[in-house]
């Protein structure tokens, strides 16, 4: 390969080293430039995630902020996905103490 060649990463063979699509597959490297890359949570991370916001509603809100805060779109929805995580558990304690309150009225 020579300095004002590079492989093509389709279909590896030699083109020019400014060529925008290669001329032997069609490949489109301009396409390439403008793709974002986004951040992977693994699916390990999330139900880690996921578990601390529901068991420890604290926690939840502030990974749930730092996750939406912190990027692309996977991030966002983790992020929301914990905060209301943690807003359930305080939602069953509000429902069983109304419960509670209106059962001990009731006697």
């Amino acid at each position: 390969m020579s300095s004002g060649t590079r492989n093509c990463v389709q279909c590896g063979r030699p083109i020019a080293w400014d060529a925008n699509v290669c001329p032997y597959c069609g490949h489109d490297f301009r396409v390439q430039m403008y793709q974002r890359q986004e951040d992977h949570v693994g699916t390990g991370l999330r139900i880690l995630l996921y578990l601390i916001s529901f068991f420890i509603p604290v926690l939840g809100f502030i990974i749930g902020i730092i996750m939406y805060a912190s990027g692309g779109r996977e991030h966002k929805h983790v992020g929301k996905v914990c905060v209301l995580l943690a807003l359930w558990p305080l939602i069953v304690v509000v429902v069983c103490f109304v419960a509670g309150v209106a059962w001990v009225a009731l006697w």
